[in-house]
């Protein structure tokens, strides 16, 4: 087989099918794809509200309830108590298939008719306020967090404790603040792609550091301040100057540690003990292919956030041991699962939703425990496969086999969904493209206290503060789902008292975005090394180091990064980050 170009059917843009791709394709049996892998993912990302919440009444009980659904949907949706007891059995609402009609327009019905879970939180204690969460205790709007504790508007925690506004936070990290990509760290604020760091803030790229200020690329320090060794006295003398519980001197840091960071370097890619691998953060992983945030992967292609995987391809958000998965979202410990959206134990799945622990499904949802249903009715093995043959002609002849399901049979509107951080739409685009769009209620909040008049120093701040509505400082001015007003929880005021840290003026989405921002993109742009020798391109940063390949002269490697042209970061190949760093 030779490499193939197509255009792909959304975004009009030209993509390539390899033929390892088309190999894998004929494994499963599966058509290959008429969009790009970009497109492919947006689609995925369309079925998935990770991170808003509403009030909504349970089509169940009637009773008010905390939900990813919004007031406006469709769908019908049931409190996570009432999936959990035992009561509730989905298969009342199996259907027989109809040849006449398209597959995706007969799921649709089952999807009207079928409830979902208000939120997917499971095993958790007084975790009412969060999504995506299992085995946690103590949480208070966070998503993607698992095996935690007291963690606050956090988004991916895992195992860890006592985090507020983190992005990342895993590997027993605790009483961390403003951290992003943090692995065994803790007691600290600021921490940026880190790992094993302690009683420290404001870092960038740092391991195995403790007492350190304002440093980058630093391996194995202890009181640094701006990369350079000082005693312990000296150290203290130095970070004294810096008040981070009084939020004007807070913000001046901040300033003053993108300054510094914009003289530092940046590794064109952060892979790690990996082999044959192209995308961005990726760990002990093998032939990895366009994968973005992967751990523990092998023979596998355009994943995002996912681990443990094998022999896979387009995929976001999973783990556990998934093995022959294709245009999934959120499934752990499953096996030959293709086109489904929440499928954690299974085994031969396909085109359905919300499946436990079953095999042998086809176009089902929220079923548990179940082996040869198709629309939630129950056959034999013959009936099964007979019929499961018979349906996959028909989407083949309709064009729907091979494809994932259709943006328009997402439960969420499209900017209420992960879609929208990383292929962000207007109103008009989404409803041009036949989308829902979720209109935010008109915020009627009473401010009590505008941002501005907050104290200054958190060590001014007593318990009144918890009685009012605090302004955010954006008040909607920007695009990020704002909600131009917000309250702070106890533990959260317990937490800036103890860690000493000024008091936030902005609302907790606000905040999120805001981290968001200092993520790279996941795409790949073509770059040649910026080391010139003895300084880099721009003159800004002075080597520190010898380079015996290229000596004085400019390094003639050239590579793929996710570094845009256009951004000011330094960024050096491999080989000249290692003879800087280590």
């Amino acid at each position: 087989m030779k490499p193939e170009t197509r255009q792909c059917q959304n975004c009009k843009n030209k993509f390539t099918i390899e033929p390892d791709d088309f190999s894998f394709y004929e494994k499963i049996k599966i058509s290959p794809p008429t969009w790009c892998p970009e497109c492919r993912q947006m689609r995925r990302m369309s079925f998935r509200n990770e991170r808003n919440l509403f009030k909504k009444k349970c089509d169940k009980t009637g009773q008010n309830i905390i939900s990813v659904f919004s007031p406006n949907s469709p769908f019908k949706v049931y409190n996570r108590a009432y999936f959990d007891n035992g009561e509730f059995d989905p298969m009342v609402f199996g259907c027989e298939f109809d040849f006449s009609r398209p597959f995706f327009e007969q799921f649709k019905e089952l999807m009207l008719s079928v409830p979902f879970p208000a939120l997917s939180v499971s095993v958790s204690e007084n975790c009412e306020y969060n999504n995506d969460m299992s085995r946690s205790k103590d949480c208070y709007l966070c998503s993607r967090t698992h095996d935690s504790s007291n963690m606050l508007y956090t988004y991916r925690g895992n195992h860890s404790r006592d985090c507020v506004d983190c992005t990342q936070a895993v590997k027993k990290s605790e009483f961390l603040y403003e951290c992003i990509e943090c692995a065994t760290c803790s007691n600290g604020s600021f921490l940026y792609f880190c790992e094993n760091c302690s009683s420290s803030n404001f870092l960038w790229n740092c391991k195995n550091c403790l007492d350190c200020f304002m440093c980058s690329n630093l391996r194995n320090g202890q009181y640094c301040f701006k990369n350079q060794k000082f005693t312990k006295e000296e150290y203290l003398q130095k970070v004294a100057e810096y008040q981070l519980n009084s939020f004007k001197d807070l913000e001046k840091t901040k300033k003053e540690f993108e300054e510094f960071n914009k003289k530092s370097i940046r590794k064109y890619l952060n892979i790690t003990n990996s082999q044959n691998c192209t995308g961005d953060n990726i760990i002990n992983s093998k032939n990895a292919i366009m994968c973005f945030g992967a751990k523990s992967v092998e023979d596998v292609k355009y994943l995002w956030d996912v681990m443990l995987y094998k022999n896979s391809m387009d995929c976001y958000s999973g783990g556990r041991n998934n093995e022959l998965i294709y245009e999934c979202t959120a499934v752990a410990g499953s096996y030959n699962c293709h086109f489904c959206v929440r499928a954690p134990d299974c085994y031969d799945v396909s085109y359905s939703m919300h499946i436990h622990d079953s095999k042998n499904l086809f176009g089902c949802i929220s079923l548990r425990n179940k082996e040869y249903c198709i629309l939630n009715k129950q056959y034999s093995k013959e009936e099964y496969e007979k019929l499961k043959e018979r349906i996959i002609e028909h989407m083949k002849r309709t064009g729907e086999y091979g494809e994932f399901f259709p943006m328009s049979l997402s439960q969420f509107e499209y900017n209420a969904t992960i879609a929208q951080e990383y292929f962000p739409k207007t109103k008009e685009e989404v409803l041009r493209e036949g989308l829902r769009w979720n209109d935010p209620d008109t915020k009627s909040y009473t401010i009590t206290v505008k941002p501005e008049d907050l104290p200054d120093n958190v060590k001014f701040v007593n318990e009144d503060i918890l009685k009012e509505t605090i302004g955010c400082a954006h008040a909607s001015a920007c695009e990020h789902g704002c909600s131009t007003a917000f309250k702070m929880i106890p533990r959260e005021l317990e937490f800036y008292k103890r860690m000493n840290l000024a008091l936030p003026r902005l609302c907790p989405n606000c905040r999120h975005y805001g981290r968001i921002s200092k993520l790279n993109p996941l795409k790949l742009w073509h770059r040649k090394c910026q080391c010139a020798g003895t300084k880099s391109e721009n003159g800004i940063y002075k080597n520190l180091a010898k380079h015996y390949l290229h000596g004085e002269e400019f390094c003639p490697n050239e590579f793929e990064t996710s570094y845009a042209p256009d951004k000011p970061e330094i960024v050096y190949c491999e080989k000249c980050y290692q003879q800087e760093v280590y």
